[in-house]
């Protein structure tokens, strides 16, 4: 059996196989970026499971726009799927369960009105954000 991994940060950090080329091992830890990034919405923490520098991933966004416009397109989505989840937390309610004697004996949907505000807030501030051009590219 394999020795356990004593530090995660470590194991990340290793280098490339020997054989494998740099240019795979590269679009590997790429396409793994991008993933935890559409899962988590977080760079620093999708950089380390990637195993990449923050700051040669900001290069590769810079100089490369394809991967510039998946990352844009990861985090956009992962926006998208935390309002979802916000309009129907507000819509529905959190689920609150009340304990008597360490036991759960009911239950009940709490509506957060500062959620309920936000999302509201959010809605009418999108419309306004969208620049429409007329035809004669004036606004």
């Amino acid at each position: 059996m394999d020795k356990p991994i004593p530090n995660v940060t470590e194991y990340l950090w290793t280098a490339p196989r020997v054989g494998e080329s740099r240019r795979r091992t590269n679009l590997r830890r790429r396409v793994t970026f991008l993933r935890e990034l559409e899962k988590t919405g977080s760079v620093s923490y999708s950089a380390a499971r990637a195993g990449i520098d923050r700051r040669t991933l900001y290069r590769w966004r810079d100089t490369d726009l394809r991967f510039g416009e998946r990352w844009d397109r990861a985090l956009q989505l992962r926006e998208e799927e935390l309002l979802d989840r916000g309009y129907s937390l507000a819509r529905m309610g959190v689920p609150r369960y009340v304990f008597r004697n360490g036991v759960a004996t009911a239950t009940y949907r709490r509506h957060d009105e500062r959620l309920i505000m936000f999302m509201l807030n959010h809605t009418r501030a999108r419309p306004r954000d969208r620049r429409i051009d007329g035809p004669d590219g004036s606004l």
